[in-house]
């Protein structure tokens, strides 16, 4: 089972929370995952998921809420699709029952969008009906990714809305080549939402995965740096043992003066020292900057000698 199935599993078992939390829940997965069939004076509704429990409470919370009945077909795996996959078919005997969840409107009409006053009235459960029926979350492993797919522009923009005002930020409406999708990027932002829409498990999981995650980031960060530290003070070395050397060839180690002679023998002597170890060899010790202003000294005369007639 994947990360994601294992997240709509979860929600699915989450335990009831009052009649506003059922309407929010309901009314939002219906809107988002469900499809409306109108005509000939007749109205009803379908829902395809691939979990049987998240089947299963949908149908029960559409019992609860208008007293009618719905029927959930089985279709097994066609092709490369891996497991069966839940239809939820509902066909109330009057357009009433859809207008009450608030799907149509008083005329019997499609309405657009979530229901902002079921959603503002219980916003986790309202997260929780639009994970279910069309959430997807990466595995904790992998790079944080979690997308909500929407039946268009206005449902994704309130999608969108909705998960920002439960705490993640970055989340955006985007159209894509199938349809629109709300995506959120952000490993913290994702948490947030698997541990607001009840899925408390799987935020324990997945915000381990996050922070290992992060932790292996700022080790391969540091180690890079480390590395590349180390060749500059590899390169700032040889250059200083050649410039050294080059001031000899011109002059001799008398001709220097003490603080450059000592510097100098220190810095031949250890070629993979650093500024800091070399000041601690010299008599007296010297300091780090000292120690660098002193071979930059050698590295003009180094410059001098070689611009020099010979």
């Amino acid at each position: 089972m994947t990360f994601a199935a294992e997240v709509r599993e979860e929600l699915a078992h989450v335990r009831d929370e009052g009649e506003a939390a059922q309407l929010a829940e309901v009314v939002t997965g219906l809107r988002i995952g469900g499809a409306l069939h109108i005509g000939h004076g007749a109205a009803g509704l379908s829902i395809t998921t691939g979990s049987g429990a998240v089947a299963r409470r949908l149908r029960a919370r559409v019992a609860a809420l208008t007293g009618a009945r719905s029927d959930i077909e089985v279709h097994a795996a066609q092709g490369l699709a891996t497991g069966a996959r839940y239809r939820l078919v509902w066909h109330p005997k009057d357009a009433g029952a859809l207008v009450r969840l608030g799907l149509l409107d008083d005329h019997g009409r499609p309405l657009e969008g979530l229901p902002a006053g079921p959603v503002a009235a219980a916003p986790a459960a309202a997260l929780r009906g639009a994970l279910m029926v069309a959430g997807s979350v990466s595995d904790p492993a992998k790079p944080p990714h979690l997308e909500i797919a929407a039946p268009g522009r206005r449902s994704a923009e309130d999608v969108a809305a909705l998960l920002r005002a439960v705490g993640a930020v970055g989340a955006r409406a985007r159209v894509h080549g199938d349809g629109w999708r709300v995506v959120v990027k952000s490993g913290s932002g994702i948490a947030t939402v698997l541990a607001r829409a009840g899925a408390h498990t799987a935020f324990l999981r997945y915000d381990q995965g996050r922070l290992r995650r992060e932790l292996r980031a700022q080790a391969n960060r540091a180690a890079n740096a480390d590395g590349a530290n180390l060749q500059r003070s590899m390169a700032a070395a040889s250059r200083q043992v050649e410039a050294v050397e080059a001031a000899l060839r011109r002059s001799s180690l008398e001709d220097l003066s003490p603080e450059l002679a000592s510097v100098a023998l220190a810095r031949i002597a250890n070629p993979q020292a650093s500024l800091t170890e070399l000041g601690a060899l010299l008599d007296p010790p010297a300091g780090k900057a000292t120690v660098h202003r002193r071979l930059g000294r050698l590295e003009a005369l180094a410059r001098e000698s070689d611009a020099a007639p010979g």
